[in-house]
């Protein structure tokens, strides 16, 4: 066999041996693919049945990126199929497995014209002026011994960004996360968030808490910007005011009440971004809280803080 030949004899051998290399690498990222998938839907539908939502949620299918090992869920309805609460294009979970105590979500919610939704969602939709829901949010949650730290961003076209973070403790150790989480979001969609002071009222304590709100449409909508007299700004801090000790903030004649009222008016004459910030000195139970908002003292109590801010500060 001449050299020609060799050549031409190990070239097609390498050939060969790439081409099957080529196959498993693909059968094996199709395998990782497939049982991925199996494996984020069978955790996926366990969270589903211990939280009683599973009549609720409804998905077309589930998809595993074998390179970031990370699933997806696809076309997630939440309601009625046919005219749902929320209508998901995408929930991708950026973190595997489903399992484990820390949690990283991405969603899309679906380009939803106010008929393909159902009548709740339709109501608020109109009550914001928009005729179509489109948004975008993450999740996030990371525990450490036991601490845990929650951060949830929410943007809706025409209406606002929503950012809430929390830092809490929990006190018991029997505490199982995932099912807290299962419990929260089945409170929630179920119209019964009292039920998570029921369940853990003396369990749960508050480290720090901080809500913000970006005007994009939604406050223009409800209030379209005008002049108003002296008379009638101060008649608008007076029903704030009242509606602070309505809440069991602070009583309608305290110094906190004026605050609160204050803020809120320069809020929606222009609205920007407000911000509320709950520091207390030492971390409250929920059960603690819950009293001090009974007592009408919640805002001092808890260190809370209104404030209004620039527009979208960094």
């Amino acid at each position: 066999m001449n050299t020609t030949s060799r050549f031409q004899t190990l070239l097609g051998k390498a050939v060969i041996y790439c081409i099957f290399i080529a196959c498993g690498v693909v059968f094996l990222l199709f395998g990782i693919q497939h049982f991925g998938a199996k494996y984020a839907e069978r955790a996926f539908l366990k969270q589903l049945e211990q939280s009683g939502l599973t009549p609720l949620v409804h998905y077309e299918k589930v998809h595993f990126d074998p390179f970031t090992l990370t699933p997806s869920f696809e076309q997630v309805r939440v309601g009625n199929p046919e005219a749902p609460w929320l209508h998901f294009a995408r929930i991708a979970f950026n973190s595997y497995p489903l399992t484990h105590p820390n949690l990283d979500i991405s969603f899309w919610v679906q380009e939803s014209a106010i008929e393909e939704v159902s009548r709740d969602t339709g109501r608020l939709m109109r009550a914001a002026g928009i005729d179509t829901l489109l948004a975008k949010g993450t999740f996030s949650s990371q525990t450490e011994g036991q601490a845990v730290n929650t951060h949830f961003d929410l943007i809706i076209k025409d209406v606002g960004k929503v950012s809430l973070s929390s830092h809490i403790n929990l006190l018991n150790d029997a505490i199982n996360l995932p099912e807290l989480r299962s419990d929260l979001l089945a409170s929630i969609a179920l119209g019964q968030p009292e039920a998570m002071l029921n369940l853990y009222g003396d369990d749960i304590e508050l480290s720090s808490l901080s809500a913000r709100y970006d005007e994009a449409g939604l406050v223009a909508h409800l209030l379209p910007a005008q002049p108003m007299s002296a008379r009638a700004t101060q008649a608008q801090k007076d029903a704030f005011a009242f509606g602070s000790q309505m809440l069991g903030l602070a009583p309608a004649n305290s110094p906190e009440a004026k605050h609160i009222a204050t803020t809120l008016t320069d809020f929606l004459a222009d609205p920007q971004t407000i911000r509320l910030a709950v520091t207390p000195d030492t971390a409250v139970s929920l059960t603690q809280l819950a009293r001090y908002a009974s007592e009408g003292r919640l805002y001092q109590t808890s260190q809370m803080n209104l404030s209004v801010q620039a527009a979208n500060p960094q």
